[in-house]
């Protein structure tokens, strides 16, 4: 277990902290391991509410009565539970300022319901709040499932993680699996958002099953999208005024969509 005393783990060198910045660092790692990395109190809460398979908990020894009951929660889903010096658990943590608990858990694979009716495809976006804020928003908004073209970056990303607060056990997520994505949106009306082409979302009627494709900021949506899609949509904007952050414009999209269809 590397230098530890009293059985608390002090070095950064400890093969478990190593172990855990694999994982919080390479998406090969997360992928070959099916494991990722979760950190604090509300992903914590999260992770037990959808009974996920936990595999180690790592904490301080400053822990409330919440924190105590939570890596409790966390145990019985299967963690070995560990304390760490503040030191070695920053070693391990994805931030410059961590909490006092990270976990270790089994990459959900939630069921795609079928039928699907309200489908978001993310093409190619590259930056991880971003995707973050995407997740979230179709967990609020009642997405059936996120598809992640080939060029997105990892959604089990520590920042990904972080930014969707807990989407991630909430909502089916596929990614980059050509073949799936295309029979998944069979049966389905294609949107895509651009910046000022098509039509104004809210003149738009979402009630019939729809996929909407968010671009990414720098690349943008795939031409072969473009050729696809059944038609354009986009939010207007003052004159002069750039494209909006992917993130804030699918959150306005999505609910928009959810506005139209009556609550879920």
């Amino acid at each position: 277990m590397g230098a530890a005393v009293g059985g608390v783990i002090t070095s950064a060198a400890n093969p478990r902290i190593k172990w855990i910045r694999r994982l919080q660092e390479k998406r090969s790692e997360r992928e070959d391991e099916g494991l990722f990395v979760i950190e604090g109190l509300r992903l914590a809460q999260e992770v037990i509410s959808a009974r996920v398979p936990t595999r180690f908990v790592l904490h301080t020894e400053h822990l409330g009565a919440r924190e105590r009951s939570l890596i409790n929660g966390l145990a019985r889903l299967g963690a070995e539970v560990e304390e760490a010096s503040q030191a070695a658990l920053t070693a391990a943590s994805s931030t410059e300022t961590p909490p006092g608990l990270l976990a270790v858990v089994t990459r959900p694979e939630l069921p795609i319901p079928d039928p699907r009716t309200f489908v978001v495809v993310a093409d190619r976006l590259a930056d991880p709040g971003n995707l973050g804020s995407v997740l979230r928003s179709a967990w609020a908004a009642g997405v059936d499932t996120v598809f992640l073209t080939a060029g997105t970056v990892d959604a089990y990303n520590p920042k990904v993680v972080r930014g969707g607060m807990g989407a991630h056990f909430h909502v089916p997520i596929r990614q980059g699996d050509a073949e799936e994505l295309t029979r998944s949106l069979e049966g389905l009306s294609i949107r895509v958002a651009e910046a000022r082409g098509g039509e104004r979302y809210d003149q738009v009627d979402w009630r019939s099953p729809v996929a909407l494709v968010v671009g990414g900021e720098a690349a943008g949506i795939a031409e072969s999208w473009r050729r696809t899609a059944d038609g354009a949509v986009h939010i207007p904007m003052v004159d002069g005024a750039e494209s909006l952050n992917a993130a804030v414009a699918c959150g306005i999209l999505v609910f928009e969509i959810r506005r139209q269809r009556g609550p879920k």
